[in-house]
């Protein structure tokens, strides 16, 4: 079953505001939850989403890239230290 629960306007640069209701339902106060767009049958779907962890951009990944070339190399007793390192590159 379809419910209209809330609707929000579209600014003149494309952006919306998710509704509080919307907010509290899936509580996307989490800094962890993205919103995902699913296209389904001619109209487009919101649905929270688990932002995954440990996702390197691809700056990131070039950062390794340099690194893994280098002689000697650098090692790292854990991912969050690695990814420490390259931010403070």
């Amino acid at each position: 079953m379809t419910k209209l629960i809330a609707t929000s306007p579209i600014g003149k640069n494309g952006q919306t505001v998710v509704p509080a209701t919307i907010r509290k339902i899936f509580k996307l106060h989490d800094p962890h939850i993205k919103l995902g767009f699913f296209l389904h049958d001619g109209h487009v779907e919101i649905a929270p989403i688990e932002e995954r962890r440990g996702d390197y951009s691809a700056e990131d990944l070039a950062k390794l890239q340099v690194l893994a070339e280098e002689s000697g190399g650098k090692k790292f007793k854990s991912g969050k230290s690695a990814k420490k390192y390259l931010q403070s590159l």
